[in-house]
């Protein structure tokens, strides 16, 4: 079972590309990742244009070897468009823009017969990433 995750990439004009990341989507593991590795808008923009990822790794190429499926990126035209459509099983939303990542858990509500009722995000459910890893760090020291 994975942990699945968008990360995505706003562009000047506004628009935000988005792949699909399949396992790990977690802070602890790809936004680790994505702040080490992918912290600047040029590998930023090359990652979230690689479309569907089985796993993050540090590099392209490795995140690129035995992927399960090749689709390409899904671009928006805006930031609010990609929000509220977020599919129901992403769990975790990345957004690289102005020059650093955001983060986002992504939480599907249900009515009491189990109809979906609210799928998306908003501007304000992002934080930027940094500072969730460092109250991940926190907790764990």
């Amino acid at each position: 079972m994975g942990t699945r995750s968008n990360i995505a990439f706003q562009r000047t004009n506004g628009q935000v590309v988005v792949t699909y990341c399949h396992y790990d989507g977690y802070p602890e593991y790809n936004g680790v990742l994505l702040n080490e590795h992918y912290n600047n808008q040029k590998k930023a923009e090359e990652l979230a244009n690689q479309g569907y990822l089985s796993s993050l790794k540090p590099t392209i190429k490795e995140s690129l070897e035995g992927r399960a499926n090749i689709e390409p990126p899904i671009i928006y035209h805006s930031a609010h468009t990609f929000y509220n459509d977020v599919q129901f099983d992403i769990e975790w939303i990345y957004l690289f823009k102005n020059n650093q990542w955001y983060v986002a858990e992504h939480e599907v509500s249900y009515d009491s017969d189990y109809k979906t009722v609210h799928v998306g995000i908003t501007e304000n459910d992002l934080q930027p990433l940094w500072s969730v890893l460092a109250k991940l760090e926190k907790k764990s020291a």
